[in-house]
């Protein structure tokens, strides 16, 4: 095979350069018109929201002395969804963290075998907006009235929280008989304050004589919430279908993986070390999201066996993912092989002399341009449609960053995860064998574009079909670049 750059590589490699800048220049000018994410004010770190939730709790009168701690950054999805498709991003924005306070550090504490835990959240900017004191049903305390029980909680909200009680209106009160105290449960909203029937509510817990809970919320209406359900039940839908065509691919991969172990056709050395590679990255995923699980730890277990079933269960989805890398690699490297033979091999493009030829570099210098291409294509998409009525929630990515150790791993896993299950399997395999099966290769590349498309319906956009048109799009550009 000839290995020096021709004339036409260089043009080709420069027309590449030139069409990246431009791409990039596009990309990052318009990318936060088209995906205005949420500007979250990180005034406090997750340590210092420790500090503070342990010092309110020794405020309080609570020893912590002989209790676990786990942190977390969590915010109320559905709150900020309704917000955002209410009054839009701008709109939400003006009125989260004043008078919405969204953002939250939440700390708990916790014993194994024992349900007593406690609860607090502040918000990124240190404030106090949540706390629980879970204690067991047969806790003793005292019996107040309801009167009494609400004057404590009106204390609480005016000396703890700083509310100013006049700009607050009494909506609820509920009270339970415990076996020996009696529990009450307050809840006031924010006068003047409303978003399509949504509230801010405040609401306080006093167990026997004593503040055991208090939490602020944006209540959505039940009524949305039944809309937004119906509305995305197309998204879901047409999800369903994509994903049905898509478990009739895999089979028929199995079907072609099974001729090609008995005709000794498969190349697994290959498979196995894309498998490997899954393998690795969504076990060490799984170690780096430790934090997010011990936080959810359920106390009725022992923490020991909690943290061993939890790295076991990692190991598991670890070597799920594994396997079924390497199948997907398995039974799609043989058909995309006997199809277009005289393209990149898969087996041998990242093998040192693979590496080295010609085809790999322009190779790689076509698909970063793509890389580019993309983001400013996806950026336009979502402009034009946004001016037709498009919608789509602002992204949150503050989840994986703060809430783990390595960040990076996160990155790494979900960039090599869909690069090789979705482009194995869309691409490499289904392109080949609905040519063979259909016969006219441009419509090989359209359904096959079409099916992983759609495939992505679930997403929240709307209306439902925007997602599966703007990945289809991209699919058949992927389709003809492979060929």
């Amino acid at each position: 095979m000839e290995q020096r750059l021709q004339r036409r590589d260089i043009h080709l490699i420069l027309v590449c350069a030139t069409l990246t800048l431009a791409s990039l220049l596009v990309g990052t000018h318009f990318f936060y018109d088209a995906f205005p994410e949420a500007t979250i004010d990180f005034r406090i770190t997750r340590h210092e929201s420790r500090v503070g939730a342990a010092s309110f709790l020794e405020q309080q009168g609570f020893d912590l002395d002989e209790f676990r701690h786990a942190g977390v950054f969590e915010f109320d999805n559905q709150a900020k969804t309704f917000l955002e498709r209410e009054r839009g991003l701008e709109g939400a924005s003006d009125i989260i963290d004043n008078p919405v306070r969204l953002w939250r550090w939440s700390n708990r504490w916790f014993r194994e075998l024992q349900k007593e835990e406690y609860h607090v959240q502040h918000t990124t900017t240190g404030d106090l907006v949540g706390f629980s004191h879970l204690v067991e049903e047969e806790a003793t305390g005292a019996s107040l009235t309801q009167p009494l029980a609400r004057r404590l909680a009106e204390q609480f909200l005016a000396q703890m929280i700083e509310l100013d009680m006049g700009s607050l209106e009494f909506v609820e009160a509920e009270t339970t008989q415990r076996p020996n105290r009696v529990d009450h449960l307050f809840t006031w909203k924010l006068s003047g304050f409303e978003v399509s029937a949504g509230t801010y509510r405040y609401r306080v817990r006093i167990q026997g004589d004593l503040v055991g809970g208090y939490a602020e919320f944006l209540k959505v209406p039940e009524s949305w919430q039944r809309q937004f359900d119906e509305m995305r039940s197309s998204n879901e839908a047409t999800g369903l279908v994509a994903g049905f065509l898509m478990f009739i691919t895999w089979i028929a991969m199995l079907i072609r993986l099974v001729a090609g172990i008995r005709g000794q056709d498969v190349r697994w050395r290959t498979a196995l070390t894309f498998g490997a590679i899954a393998f690795v990255l969504t076990f060490l995923s799984q170690l780096n999201n430790l934090p997010v699980t011990i936080y959810g730890f359920d106390t009725t277990d022992t923490f020991s066996m909690f943290f061993t079933e939890s790295v076991l269960l990692g190991l598991a989805m670890a070597l799920l993912s594994g396997i079924g890398i390497a199948f997907v690699v398995a039974g799609a490297e043989p058909e995309y092989r006997r199809w277009y033979g005289g393209q990149v091999s898969v087996s041998e493009q990242f093998l040192p002399d693979g590496m080295r030829t010609k085809r790999f570099l322009i190779g790689t210098v076509i698909g970063l341009t793509l890389t580019a291409v993309f983001v400013a294509y996806q950026t336009l998409f979502y402009l034009v449609a946004d001016h037709f009525g498009a919608w789509s929630p602002a992204d949150i990515p503050y989840r994986e960053m703060i809430n783990t150790h390595f960040p990076w791993v996160v990155v790494l896993l979900i960039g090599f995860m869909p690069a090789v299950s979705e482009e194995f399997t869309s691409r490499a395999f289904s392109i080949p064998f609905l040519h063979r099966l259909l016969r006219y290769r441009w419509l090989a590349v359209l359904l096959s574009a079409v099916v992983w498309g759609f495939a992505h319906a679930g997403y929240p956009q709307q209306p439902f079909w925007i997602r599966g048109v703007e990945v289809g799009l991209v699919g058949i550009v992927m389709g003809y670049v492979v060929i």
